[in-house]
């Protein structure tokens, strides 16, 4: 695969850009851009936050292989991404930071956070793939402004925090939560305008933020709890399993006899890594998967009980009402959720 600088490409882009629009100052956004050139169909939405946090919505469709050598001044801010469909593959050549590895992917389903001044990397992306990721950049002295204890905290956020030289950092923070997915989707689907928009997206920013950090505080304590690293690992390959099944789940003891753990143990296990049961866990991934379904429209409320493993409506419907504070009829007909019990 042949690796260009921005330059280059830059200049291929302008030869080959067609159907360009760049829209300002609407539907709540700063910027809209989206255009067709030789390698990507792109649609980006940007707004920048009264935080000074920026906010950047990312449609692309690789249409060829591209390969580009990428240069990050020294003011890059700390900057968090959800990769909702798609990957990304990132080399930085004889690297010798601690915290971030000369080749790592970013791929779907997975949520990254990571500060990179002053580096060069090469950015590699593959024909026929479809990327679709919310990026968040957080103004450094806004993030440092909720410091009061960082001790729970991974070493390179703590150095961040507490230093003016922090070292640079790539932390892949883990699987993209049910509670994360709700709050993307929530972000996608903004329900207000004008100062009101800025108001709420500025909130699920920080939400993601908070849900990031503490997913990074729980497996940076792992360590510290009662279970050794092979019963981490098997409660995690629990969780797999449980959400590759949600239709039709395994029993608690066939899960446990699958994974290797005596299903007490895994149900402690749970409890302790994931703040809820197994079945607790399974029932919330379910419901945003239910909900997910519901505000796209294309099924009525019985498919898609059926779909996400209810097979009696009224017990969805109790615990979707339970869940979000609206019956999925209303949450189909486009109605707003009200509350997460």
């Amino acid at each position: 695969m042949e690796t260009i600088d921005e330059a280059q490409y830059e200049q291929r882009h302008l030869e080959s850009c067609q159907d360009y629009e760049l829209i300002l100052n609407t539907k709540g956004y700063d910027c809209i851009e989206k255009y067709c050139d030789r390698y990507v169909r792109k649609n980006c939405r940007e707004i920048l936050l009264p935080s000074g946090n920026n906010l950047q919505i990312l449609d692309l469709t690789w249409l060829h292989d591209l390969s580009t050598e990428v240069e990050h001044n020294c003011a890059e801010p700390l900057t968090a991404k959800f990769y909702l469909a798609g990957n990304l593959r990132t080399i930085t050549p004889g690297i010798k930071d601690k915290y971030v590895k000369d080749d790592y992917l970013e791929k779907t389903g997975e949520n990254y956070l990571f500060y990179l001044p002053d580096i060069a990397e090469i950015e590699q992306a593959k024909a026929e793939t479809a990327e679709i990721l919310i990026r968040i950049a957080f103004d450094l002295n806004f993030f440092r402004s909720f410091n009061t204890d960082s001790e729970s905290l991974p070493e390179p956020l703590q150095l961040l925090l507490e230093t003016d030289t922090p070292p640079r950092f790539h932390l892949p923070v883990g699987k993209i939560t049910p509670q994360m997915h709700l709050a993307l989707q929530q972000i996608l689907d903004c329900p207000h305008q004008g100062m009101m928009q800025r108001m709420y997206l500025e909130s699920k920013v920080l939400e993601l933020l908070c849900l990031q950090l503490t997913q990074l505080v729980e497996s940076n304590g792992r360590q510290a709890n009662s279970f050794k690293p092979t019963d981490v690992e098997r409660i995690y390959q629990a969780r797999e399993i449980l959400l590759q099944n949600h239709v039709n789940p395994p029993a608690l003891m066939d899960l446990a006899q699958q994974v290797g753990l005596n299903h007490m143990k895994l149900e402690q296990g749970f409890r302790e890594i994931f703040g809820t049961t197994a079945f607790g866990y399974l029932r919330d991934y379910r419901l945003q998967q239910a909900y997910l379904l519901l505000r796209d429209g294309k099924l009525n409320v019985e498919a898609v009980a059926n779909k996400v493993g209810y097979s009696h409506l009224g017990h969805f419907t109790n615990a979707f009402r339970r869940k979000f504070g609206i019956t999925p009829g209303a949450c189909r007909a486009g109605r707003k959720i009200v509350t997460d019990l």
